[in-house]
């Protein structure tokens, strides 16, 4: 219905009425001082009609409306409300008792459920959240972690057509691991024109804790070598203090250092070891308790260096040096880790070869799968072609293939002509380069270690040395995986790709500047991140080989330190690829009780290797033995550890949950405030109250043309008067 009329002009009224004064007066004037030229009659009517055209204008500035009422349109209106299942719920600093039964309390309380615990009206609707939220009457607080930003989107998203919800209702402590700002999950409640209203559980203070964990698994080790065991500490609540961290050898504590914790919540920490012998030694990182530490079981971590004494045989190929590939053999020569052949040619007709071990006699390329089978890895350069026969070609993929080997193509494509044609190199690569790259890790590298030694060096990735080029693919062989990519100007580019191939494995370098990456400025010494990078780069392909150098057999753990809850993988295999083996028991102890029996079998997607899983069931540390034919045995050693931030980070987080309600147009609650809160949210007659809106009766096309033909009128009477 129609309730008023309104003006609501441009400008103020008595501008609009001024000016339409002012405009009318002129006309008047205008039209008395031509009127003895024309009929009396006709000067009233263009008086008149100019008059009228001008009064419109100034109708249209007052912008004339009218306020229509408008009733509201029948909803469906609910009230959301969460209940954290998290395990940080479980905290027992509430009156009532643990958060959950404080949550509960609250609840029946507020008469939002019934003695029994369901709800006490059709238009609540109850979830629980951590991981995801999702509807329930029941709420145990299991969950593993915590996440707002999924939660709220769930809640909200389970809306049906025609419902809105009055509002959100959060029993939580805060606690938030999604690590999405509070106020952009609050903006999309906002948009639902849902806010959200906290009601803090828990105790609010500051939590003082600090933990450990290790950062990286090194596969092996080789004696009187230095090693490097890192860790970092997740420190909560103790900024700009100073931190006791000790490394202990089988239980005894033979170095300690003061970290400074700055004001980063993860501090890292790395001590260097060396061995005398073979053989696994179990190393523990373990700090001091900080004063008022909640929790004491994560202030240590164990891991496993496993240490030999064999070098790896390493065999270099180039048939066209290059800086990449010089700096490459340099590295490895000086490493001693490696025994290195190289055969490098350096002109059509000069090849030179160097022996590291000059006692082993005149150096040849091997030819037959057999005399390959005496080098762990082979690193091709490029034009290989120039130095190695068709037929040393088709030893090495047999070698590869049925035989275990690795291979790596330092510089992309290895071979041109007939040669090109071959089993071994994992992709195609483009011939054109693309300038100026720089390295970017793929998800599937990013826990790799070589990849590690990078991000872990001072300036990360990101602070390396530009790479002079990189290349695209024009093909990728199956079960091929990109370890990192090259980033220019263009699109993406592979930069590390990997294969498995038969038994063996290759890798392929289509990047071009890796050797500047020697000359990094925030490194000092030779132990430059390139040295360290090709130093893990072989070792994880080793690894990867599943067994030693010179072993006949070989028993691997993907990781010596499981989460609880996670997999644990094992894989074995034998260096002789006529072998038969087809199941290889797996015995697993816990100290000295045996906690699972199984076997090493083939595998539908790896018939070449033999592979086990186990879920380890408790914290602890694990024994894994196979038993290989003959007798022989070998044993992995790991560490089971629990670490859920949801039981150690346990002070109630108010801020997290002041920015969050804010942001959607809500606000903390306490307890007692629910019952006269809950009453006003359920006053229906807010939601019946009518809403008002103002429609103006100028804007239409009829007053557009009435006001046009006015002016059109009276200038076409003035033109046919010859007036001008």
């Amino acid at each position: 219905m129609i309730a008023a009329i309104v003006w609501d002009p441009l400008f103020p009224i008595p501008v609009v009425l001024g000016l339409g004064f002012v405009l009318i007066a002129a006309t008047v004037f205008g039209y008395l001082r031509i009127g003895a030229a024309v009929p009396r009659s006709r000067n009233l009517l263009l008086t008149a009609l100019r008059s009228a055209g001008i009064a419109g204008v100034v109708l249209i500035l007052l912008q004339p409306s009218r306020i229509e009422v408008i009733p509201p349109p029948p909803a469906n209106r609910v009230t959301i409300i969460g209940v954290d299942t998290s395990k940080s719920m479980k905290q027992d600093d509430m009156p009532a008792g643990t958060r959950t039964e404080a949550a509960m309390e609250s609840l029946r309380d507020a008469e939002l459920i019934d003695a029994s615990g369901n709800p006490s009206g059709s238009s609540l609707r109850f979830y629980k959240f951590a991981e995801d939220a999702e509807p329930a009457t029941t709420f145990k607080p299991e969950g593993k972690t915590t996440l707002f930003h999924t939660s709220v989107q769930t809640m909200l998203g389970s809306l049906r057509a025609g419902e809105s919800a009055r509002a959100m209702l959060l029993f939580t402590d805060g606690h938030d691991f999604e690590l999405v700002n509070p106020a952009k999950t609050g903006f999309v409640a906002r948009q639902r024109q849902t806010p959200i209203y906290a009601v803090p559980m828990g105790k609010q203070g500051k939590v003082r804790d600090v933990s450990v964990r290790i950062t990286g698994f090194q596969p092996y080790t080789y004696v009187k070598q230095k090693s490097r065991i890192t860790a970092a500490l997740r420190c909560i609540g103790i900024e700009l203090e100073t931190v006791r961290v000790e490394l202990l050898r089988d239980g005894k504590v033979i170095q300690s250092r003061d970290v400074q914790t700055g004001d980063s919540s993860e501090v890292p920490v790395d001590f260097e070891v060396v061995e005398e012998k073979t053989g696994q030694y179990e190393y523990e990182v373990r700090t001091l308790a900080v004063r008022n530490e909640t929790e004491l079981d994560n202030n240590a971590a164990l891991t496993f260096l496993n240490v030999i004494d064999q070098q790896i045989q390493v065999l270099f190929l180039e048939g066209s040096p290059y800086w990449d590939t010089t700096f490459l053999q340099r590295s490895l020569l000086r490493n001693d880790k490696m025994n290195v052949d190289s055969v490098v040619k350096f002109t059509k007709e000069k090849a030179r070869s160097i022996r590291k071990d000059p006692k082993l006699g005149p150096l040849t390329i091997p030819e037959s799968a057999a005399d390959w089978r005496r080098y762990d890895v082979v690193i091709l350069g490029r034009w290989i072609e120039e130095i190695m026969s068709p037929a040393q070609l088709r030893g090495l993929e047999a070698h590869v293939r049925d035989g275990g080997g690795a291979v790596i193509f330092a510089r992309g494509p290895a071979f041109t002509g007939a040669l090109a044609q071959n089993e071994l190199e994992p992709v195609i690569w483009t011939p054109v380069p693309v300038p100026h790259v720089k390295l970017q890790i793929a998800r599937e590298g990013s826990s790799l270690a070589p990849f590690r030694a990078v991000t872990n060096s001072p300036g990360g990735v990101d602070g390396q040395p530009e790479l002079i080029a990189g290349r695209a693919v024009s093909e990728k062989k199956p079960l091929t995986a990109t370890l990192a990519n090259s980033v220019g100007d263009g699109p993406v580019m592979p930069g590390f790709v990997h294969r498995r191939f038969g038994n063996g494995q290759v890798l392929s370098v289509g990047v071009d500047g890796l050797w500047r990456w020697a000359f990094n400025a925030k490194v000092d010494g030779p132990n430059t991140v390139f040295d360290r990078f090709w130093d893990q780069m072989i070792l994880w392909m080793l690894a990867s080989r599943d067994f030693l150098p010179t072993d006949k057999f070989g028993l691997r753990a993907s990781t010596a330190n499981v989460a609880l809850g996670e997999r644990i993988s094992f894989r074995a295999i034998v260096r002789d690829a006529n072998a038969s083996l087809k199941d290889v028991p797996l015995v697993i102890t816990r100290g000295t009780e045996e906690v699972a029996r199984t076997s090493l079998t083939e595998s539908e997607q790896a018939q070449d290797r033999l592979s086990a899983d186990f879920q380890p069931p408790a914290k602890g540390k694990y024994e894994a033995t196979a038993i290989f034919p003959g007798g022989v045995k070998q044993t992995v050693r790991f560490i089971v550890f629990d670490e859920n931030a949801e039981e150690t980070e346990v002070a109630t987080d108010i801020t997290f949950l002041r920015k969050l309600c804010e942001a959607s147009g809500g606000r903390l609650l306490e307890p007692a405030e629910l019952p006269k809160f809950l009453a006003q949210l359920n006053d229906t007659s807010v939601d019946a109250q009518s809403t008002t809106a103002m429609v103006p009766l100028w804007d239409n096309s009829f007053v557009l043309w009435l006001i046009a033909g006015l002016f059109a009128a009276d200038w076409y009477f003035r033109r046919k008067l010859g007036l001008a």
